[in-house]
């Protein structure tokens, strides 16, 4: 069966490379043999062919192996799509669709152009001119499609404060997540608007004007105290410990100071913190401690049954003042606690009790007044509340 024209190309086209390979002086090249060609099953042979080199192109093959081919050959072409004009493949997988950002729109794309095809967010006029961020907050409007990149879309665009349906919310007099709600969250699930302030044990939330943040500390955890209301260092100030102290006057055993003989001193004084001015006997801002000097513990009897100090060892910024009782249900220094002021006398930094005078111009202590076995002290602050500034009292019973 003759050749056609178009198998005739075809031969010429498998056997034209080739031959620009020989040489005439023995070297390689073509050498005797049989060309094969295949098509659609059919074997055409040549009286030409090359060794160990073999050629395919269009629908069929050529083999210089010396032998014939066997089976057939894919009737596709190899030339690319380049090559024929027909475009790239974009993100789609559509001929002919150019898409750089890979939104799936694009030049000769099925869902229609890109306006900016280095841009994922837009592809329409109108988003290529309105996304925008014009508060600067990370959360943009009027884009066609969000992500990652520019999370969308704000709901209010002109307030840094407010961005998307899911946004937390703040304790700010503003509705964060655009649903409308302002503030609806506990404030412990709002506070603090930054951070983690130490020691805050609640929050409340109370916003002076809308985009104001209102986060207040509540309460401190037990033992601190905020003493400057701040709401970035939290309760800054460690109370005193209640371990070693009474909030309210009392018996219990870790207000007490312990028993002082003549000659003795109490031991571990707890430094004490109260970070309120003095509010009044039963309100809060106090400490109490007990102190017993029994009188069967001197080293003779009255009036040389020793003489009672208690003073401050330390007192920051001269803030703390004490007084004395000989029982809760009483007044400060009354039963002669204090004989030269008498019940109700003002807040002291020292208190001395004395049989009998030491100095001849002092008060005329009376040996008759009844010895002091036991008595309470309450501490209070007067002046610089919103410091830590701390105390420690000093109680001694000095043999006279």
């Amino acid at each position: 069966m003759p050749i056609s024209s178009r198998a005739a190309l075809a031969l010429a086209l498998l056997v034209a490379p080739a031959c620009t390979t020989g040489s005439d002086d023995g070297g390689p090249g073509l050498s005797a043999g049989n060309l094969s060609m295949s098509t659609g099953g059919t074997d055409t042979t040549a009286n030409a062919s090359m060794t160990d080199a073999s050629t395919s192109a269009g629908t069929g093959s050529a083999s210089a192996s010396g032998g014939t081919t066997t089976g057939a050959t894919s009737n596709s072409s190899n030339v690319s799509d380049s090559e024929t004009g027909s475009g790239t493949s974009g993100t789609t997988g559509e001929p002919g669709c150019v898409d750089a950002d890979g939104d799936n729109y694009g030049e000769g794309c099925a869902l229609g152009p890109d306006c900016d095809d280095n841009d994922f967010n837009n592809h329409t006029a109108e988003g290529c001119t309105n996304c925008m961020d014009a508060d600067a907050d990370n959360v943009w409007s009027g884009c066609d499609q969000y992500d990652e990149n520019k999370q969308g879309p704000d709901c209010d665009d002109n307030n840094d404060a407010v961005g998307l349906d899911d946004a937390v919310e703040k304790c700010n007099g503003l509705a964060e997540n655009c649903a409308g709600e302002i503030d609806p969250l506990p404030p412990d699930q709002m506070c603090p608007s930054e951070g983690d302030p130490p020691n805050v044990g609640g929050w409340s939330c109370a916003p002076p004007m809308p985009g104001v943040d209102g986060c207040k500390i509540a309460f401190c955890d037990e033992g601190f105290y905020d003493a400057n209301a701040t709401v970035a260092d939290g309760c800054e100030c460690p109370g005193t410990d209640r371990t070693k102290s009474l909030e309210a006057c009392g018996n219990e055993p870790q207000g007490s100071l312990g028993v002082i003989a003549e000659g003795g001193q109490a031991a571990n004084i707890p430094t004490g913190t109260i970070p309120f001015i003095d509010n009044g006997v039963g309100n809060g801002a106090e400490d109490w401690y007990s102190i017993e000097f029994p009188e069967a513990m001197a080293t003779g009897k009255r009036p040389f049954a020793g003489i009672i100090q208690v003073t401050f060892a330390k007192n920051d910024g001269d803030d703390y003042r004490f007084e004395v009782y000989r029982d809760c249900n009483t007044q400060a220094f009354s039963a002669s606690l204090a004989t030269q002021f008498g019940a109700g006398a003002p807040p002291a930094k020292e208190w001395w009790f004395l049989d009998t005078p030491m100095d001849p111009n002092a008060p005329a202590y009376s040996n008759t007044v009844t010895w002091p076995n036991k008595v309470y002290v309450r501490v209070f602050r007067t002046k610089n509340d919103k410091t830590c500034n701390s105390y420690q009292l000093s109680v001694k019973r000095v043999a006279n």
